[in-house]
């Protein structure tokens, strides 16, 4: 089925929609939610709940030809959600004993991870999940020429990555300024040991001959772990949108993402996304500088205490004016009470004020007697309301001494 025959059975509320959307969409999406948070029990989540939101906000989506990429601009803040720390142990081997090239999987992928997220994000939805730069452009709300310089940057840290983790591989052997650099890593490479060994590697012959110029972005990103989604998972995922119990999750899911562009692509505020730090330690955002950056930070962080501050004030001034206002009640109340009339007795229908000719109760003793003494205090009456009034809750009075 064609994604705008997907799109527009959506919006016809047709039940098998979902159904159909997830037989088209669900291996690249779940693929790539699990490259982002490199655990399946996440990105099982995250796929669900973007089908959720998918499936409520359809009528937004302006170009039906692009429900595709719409699904993974989803996927992308349904990632950010819960995005896993930095060393996250991923729970799908990364390669195998058998297989010929572990130690060339093992290179890709460390040198995937060095990468600055939003660089590795952008080769993941290119090179394995075939999105043009227009689509990239969509997903990430800017525009072809920054998506483009994006895709071009990422290029270039992939291959510096690669000659980091080649000539680390390497070791000391064949160059005693490389042997140099590598002894002053603790653990693994920093940023500034990264950038000192490309330097060093475009400027020596030994080292210069390790670069990969042969190897493609295509062919480091081939060589990645490809999570798929486990059969029983469609039933997962499905049920949300058959069980009446989970229609309450389905509404919280969907009223989470609120903004949306004029093309109906969802805004990417991505919490703190894509500035997440990297296992190197460095910070990157679309056509924002690092000073940019820490500015808007802290006004948004003075912007914070001052409504924390205006919130505290205002509690501070109803909470003032709710104990004078408890106070004062409690005075009028007291000045009443000493000025109020003869209260009725605890037995309905007897009246305590002078000339009333009501009766007293047939069974008034039986009435009184049936209630425990330990429950009053010794001289307590018990207050009720008139007759034909039905008081809530009795209220005890001391009676006055004699």
């Amino acid at each position: 089925m064609s994604d705008d025959l997907l799109v527009e059975t959506l919006r016809e509320r047709d039940p098998g929609a979902p159904p159909a959307v997830y037989d088209a969409h669900a291996e690249g999406l779940y693929a790539y939610c699990w490259s982002q948070l490199r655990g399946r029990d996440a990105a099982q989540v995250a796929l669900r709940d973007t089908f959720i939101v998918a499936e409520a906000h359809i009528g937004k989506l302006r170009e039906p030809e692009r429900f595709g990429p719409w699904l993974y601009a989803i996927a992308r803040l349904e990632c950010a959600r819960r995005m896993p720390s930095e060393h996250q142990v991923p729970d799908v081997p990364v390669t195998g004993h058998d297989q010929e090239d572990v130690d060339q999987r093992i290179t890709a992928w460390r040198a995937v991870l060095a990468l600055r997220p939003l660089s590795r994000e952008i080769l993941e939805l290119h090179i394995r999940r075939q999105l043009s730069v227009p689509d990239l452009a969509k997903v990430f709300g800017v525009s072809l020429r920054d998506a483009q310089t994006a895709l071009d940057g990422a290029r270039g840290e992939l291959e510096a990555a690669l000659t980091v983790e080649i000539l680390a591989n390497k070791g000391s052997c064949g160059c005693p300024e490389r042997a140099l650099l590598l002894r002053e890593r603790r653990g693994d490479l920093t940023d500034d040991i990264s950038r000192r060994l490309v330097e060093h590697a475009r400027e020596c012959a030994a080292c210069g001959a390790l670069r990969p110029r042969t190897m493609s972005a295509a062919q480091v990103y081939g060589l990645l772990p490809d999570a798929l989604p486990a059969p029983e998972m469609r039933l997962r995922v499905m049920s949300c949108f058959l069980d009446p119990e989970l229609v309450g999750y389905r509404l919280f899911v969907a009223t989470r993402v609120t903004e949306f562009r004029s093309d109906g692509f969802p805004v990417q505020t991505a919490f703190g996304r894509p500035g997440r730090t990297s296992r190197q330690g460095r910070r990157w955002r679309f056509g924002r500088t690092r000073k940019a950056s820490k500015e808007e930070g802290a006004a948004k962080l003075c912007a914070q205490v001052g409504r924390a501050f205006a919130v505290l004030v205002t509690v501070a001034l109803l909470s003032a004016s709710g104990v004078a206002s408890m106070y004062a009640v409690g005075a009028r109340r007291e000045s009443r009470d000493e000025h109020a009339a003869p209260r009725p007795t605890a037995v309905p229908g007897i009246s305590q004020r002078p000339g009333s000719g009501r009766q007293p109760h047939p069974h008034a003793s039986d009435t009184l007697d049936a209630i425990p003494l330990a429950t009053f205090p010794p001289g307590a009456q018990i207050s009720s309301a008139p007759q034909g009034h039905r008081s809530p809750i009795p209220k005890a009075r001391t009676a006055p001494a004699r």
